[in-house]
């Protein structure tokens, strides 16, 4: 008997510990309101917002630190506009539609006349923002080295210009208002042009070439795949063509999908670069001081996704063609168990170490370093800067166990979801995917921390990253121990929509 009752409360005990505590919608939707009002009312810059703020408004930073004029674009304002739109397409709260359209309006007022956008904008005009960049090349040398010259114009990098764009796209099919439908229409124009006639892009529009390093010309120009540039535009020209009926964006699209094929190295260096050169091979070109030219297994993953979705948009196996080129090719640079221990380094199952650069021609590691002064490449892994990865952990089992999928199928099938060919309308389901952004996950203890913390403070704290605390000549006060923090903010929005969602 003795037995038996400690098996029932042990019983009883297991399954107390997995029930979960159901949290009232209406305290979610209050501490949602509560973090809203706080940045909107208290933290927007005439809609737009910077990343992090020190909590008496008196320093603020974007990648780097900032002036109060200035807005940022990058991984700022545009996502802040689809966090509110989350929060208005769940609640219905139209507190959250007004803050997502002082965010439109605020990149509406920043649209560069190609078009595009930069990585930030200075409500206080361009002469303002030139003594912003002055005060960075003075006092800072370091990773935010695409912050160290002025250009004037506009960026694809870090998503810039395509954050924008699909933001306000966004906002169009959910008001109709035309006001944001005209600088849609700009922004296309701006993709258009700016294509080469291979199909890729540069990573800055208009083109300059004056920023020039010693022996290393103006990367800027190169055609650029590295942070999402040549798929983002690709998204965006799909998006344009699938929701808005704009049949110009179809052929450039296409010659973008194609110029994939183009850029791909021969073997045994079957990879792509981060960027390639406008030379008659489209060689692998370099960019910022740590980031030389060599094929890169980030890249070259990337493009193999590319490739397998460009199968299943148009069933033609051109774009399957080489792809276990591009397998080998991962393959033969990948570490082995002795190698990474000597780095330090682990992957998960089904994921192999590669280094983030190899040399063209050998396929030797390439080695990132630093000094006070100046970076350095060599191939010695010993000394590597902290601040980017000199090794990347590549999911090389899902890329092959989706390729032997594709292989499995009918062309029917394969193309049975196309946005060119298929029998089914997906525009619901892309303008979710390409739009909304990932999810955080949502559980229980998650997001009663966050109720917790709203209960004592109008925002949640976040701390600076390192990039950040670099002084480039702003300020020689302590830095605060924590900011008030958009991503903080986005974050756990994110959870809170998640879990009421669920």
């Amino acid at each position: 008997m003795k037995m038996i009752c400690m098996a029932v409360m042990l019983f009883i005990t297991l399954l107390s510990a997995g029930a979960q505590k159901n949290i009232p919608a209406s305290d979610i939707k209050v501490a949602m309101m509560k973090a809203t009002r706080f940045m909107v009312e208290k933290v927007s810059n005439r809609g737009g917002y910077l990343w992090n703020y020190s909590p008496d408004f008196s320093r603020c930073w974007g990648e780097l630190e900032a002036k109060p004029s200035m807005i940022w674009i990058e991984a700022g304002t545009p996502a802040m506009g689809n966090v509110f739109l989350n929060a208005y397409q769940l609640t219905g709260e139209s507190y959250y539609l007004k803050a997502a359209q002082a965010a439109a309006d605020a990149l509406i007022w920043g649209q560069h006349s190609s078009g595009g956008w930069p990585y930030m904008l200075d409500f206080s005009g361009e002469t303002s923002l030139k003594q912003w960049y002055s005060k960075v090349q003075k006092g800072y040398i370091h990773c935010a080295q695409e912050h160290a010259h002025y250009y004037g114009n506009c960026t694809y990098d870090d998503a810039a210009t395509y954050d924008s764009g699909m933001f306000l796209l966004r906002m169009y099919l959910l008001t109709l208002d035309p006001k944001y439908k005209y600088p849609v229409e700009r922004c296309l124009d701006f993709v258009l042009e700016s294509q080469y006639p291979i199909g890729g892009w540069p990573q800055r529009y208009p083109l300059h070439y004056e920023y020039v390093k010693g022996d290393k010309e103006d990367y800027t120009s190169f055609i650029t795949i590295n942070d999402g540039v040549h798929t983002n535009n690709i998204n965006f020209l799909l998006a344009c063509y699938t929701l808005l009926g704009e049949t110009r964006a179809l052929e450039p699209l296409q010659r973008a999908m194609t110029c994939v094929l183009a850029l791909q190295g021969g073997k045994p260096q079957a990879g792509w670069a981060m960027q390639h050169k406008l030379d008659l091979n489209y060689s692998p070109g370099h960019a910022r001081d740590f980031e030389p030219a060599g094929y890169a297994a980030t890249a070259t993953a990337e493009m193999c996704r590319n490739l397998m979705r460009f199968y299943r948009w148009t069933g033609d196996t051109k774009y399957l063609a080489r792809i276990p080129d591009a397998f080998e090719f991962l393959e033969s640079i990948r570490y082995n168990d002795a190698q990474m221990k000597q780095l330090g380094k682990s992957v998960k199952p089904g994921q192999i170490l590669c280094p983030t650069f190899v040399e063209v021609g050998t396929n030797r590691p390439l080695y990132l370093h630093n000094d006070p002064d100046h970076y350095w490449v060599d191939y010695d892994y010993h000394g590597l800067i902290t601040h980017y990865s000199s090794t990347r952990a590549i999911d090389l089992q899902s890329l092959k166990d989706e390729y032997q999928h594709l292989l499995s199928l009918s062309k029917g099938e394969v193309t049975k979801d196309s946005p060119f060919i298929g029998q089914t309308d997906i525009s619901g389901t892309l303008l979710s995917h390409l739009m909304r952004g990932k999810m955080q996950q949502a559980d229980t203890q998650k997001v009663d921390s966050l109720l917790t913390i709203l209960k004592k403070k109008d925002y949640l704290p976040g701390r600076l990253p390192s990039v950040s605390k670099e002084n480039p000549g702003f300020s020689n006060a302590p830095l605060p121990s924590e900011v008030i923090s958009i991503k903080e903010y986005m974050n756990g929005m994110s959870t809170f929509i998640q879990y009421l969602t669920k």
